[in-house]
């Protein structure tokens, strides 16, 4: 699988984010702005082999490949499992046993269990030399417990750590949480960028309009929409 390029101003967003210091930062803004793109983005950038000059991932490396095919050892993904599912990240081992042995279902909550491992990870030496990212999303899907047991990893980071939580809802966030972070809210696209965005996903000019208004103004929402009513010429 190979990235898809990142629509225009979560480019804008990206670069302004590469220069900023902190070890954990949280996208926040509603649905379809690009937050869990430019987690993505960023975890790629501070990971990557061969930067470019602009701090970004340059695309080619090992690093870059390993992300691509969702096995870098330094990454860790954070997800409900439903969503990891669908956005094609493997799950643990024992989590797929248990969910093809039809002992559960994959969970709609960010586990707690996933999140222990991922503060084991975080405490680990990495890989690579290029530290280590744990990447939340949507954030808001850790519970209580779950957000307590990244609490303290938050507060007291050991190596070399970066965490990106990336959230739709970040009003739903443990305060605690929120105040360990960098927010960063996601900019919203003048409606000119977001219909030539949809024109290039491949959404017929006199649908975009129409899909933009009925999804509040938030372009990946609209090309969802797109897709399921197959208003697109190709993708």
């Amino acid at each position: 699988m190979s990235a898809a390029p990142l629509a225009p101003w979560i480019a804008r967003q990206l670069g302004s984010l590469l220069a900023q210091r902190g070890h954990a930062l949280l996208l926040q803004g509603p649905s379809g702005l690009g937050q869990y793109p430019l987690a993505l983005a960023l975890a790629s950038a501070w990971l990557c082999d061969a930067s470019t000059p602009e701090g970004l991932a340059c695309g080619q490396c090992a690093s870059c490949h390993a992300i691509e095919v969702r096995t870098h050892a330094d990454l860790r993904v954070l997800m409900p499992e439903v969503q990891m599912q669908a956005l094609d990240w493997p799950l643990p081992e024992k989590a797929q046993a248990e969910i093809d042995d039809k002992k559960r279902k994959p969970s709609r909550e960010i586990r707690v269990e996933a999140m222990r491992d991922a503060v084991e990870f975080s405490q680990r030496t990495d890989a690579r030399g290029r530290g280590k990212v744990v990447l939340v999303y949507p954030a808001e899907q850790m519970n209580a417990i779950t957000a307590n047991a990244l609490l303290k990893t938050l507060e007291e980071p050991t190596g070399q750590v970066r965490f990106v939580l990336a959230s739709e809802a970040a009003h739903q966030l443990m305060p605690t949480i929120r105040s360990r972070c960098q927010a960063h809210t996601m900019l919203w696209p003048s409606q000119q960028e977001m219909q030539a965005w949809l024109a290039g996903e491949g959404v017929a000019p006199e649908d975009a309009a129409a899909l933009l208004r009925a999804a509040g103004g938030r372009p990946a929402d609209a090309l969802a929409q797109a897709r399921a009513c197959l208003l697109y010429t190709s993708v």
